[in-house]
């Protein structure tokens, strides 16, 4: 009788971690905000997570070591409140770590070609033959081409929402990067 009981314990605390263990980055605690209406967004982050997780080996850039995966994309398209959209594969992060060591950890281990530059408050890494002229420069391309160029947005704008599933979390870090 002690058998199953103890199987049953095992596998609860057990499976959910598996589940995940190959996973771009380890998932964010949910648990915090859902009962939050005023974390819809985040909710909605969540169920996104349920219905796909980056494998580990996914994004043609490593994952924050010191960082939850709050949000992710295929490429595709997504229904949402009935309307449909456009996915691009992208990858939202949490970390409490300040932006400075995010930046280095990522300029030590991206390859070449992957440059630096500053807009709005957001840093950003991202990878072209050459640099572009400035911030506002790399911003109109983002947002015009959206997904076309591989980058790495980190910023501290976080929401009370962002914090909570972060767990003291201080900012997100935004990989958008086709598949390997």
């Amino acid at each position: 009788m002690k058998t199953p009981y103890m199987l049953n314990l095992v596998s609860l605390i057990v499976f959910p971690t598996l589940t995940y263990a190959s996973s771009y980055a380890p998932l964010a605690d949910f648990s915090a905000v859902s009962k939050n209406p005023q974390c819809r967004l985040t909710s909605m982050q969540e169920s996104f997570l349920n219905n796909w997780t980056p494998p580990a080996q996914f994004f043609m850039v490593p994952s924050y070591p010191n960082a939850v995966l709050a949000s992710a994309m295929p490429s595709g398209n997504a229904q949402i409140h009935g309307q449909a959209y456009q996915t691009i594969p992208s990858a939202v992060l949490l970390t409490p770590d300040p932006p400075e060591k995010i930046l280095e950890f990522y300029k030590s281990n991206l390859g070449e070609n992957w440059f630096h530059a500053e807009d709005i408050g957001i840093f950003y890494l991202y990878r072209l033959p050459h640099p572009v002229a400035s911030g506002e420069a790399l911003t109109r391309q983002l947002m015009s081409k959206p997904g076309s160029i591989p980058n790495i947005a980190i910023d501290t704008q976080l929401s009370p929402c962002d914090q909570a599933i972060g767990q003291g979390a201080r900012t997100r870090i935004t990989v958008v990067s086709p598949p390997r």
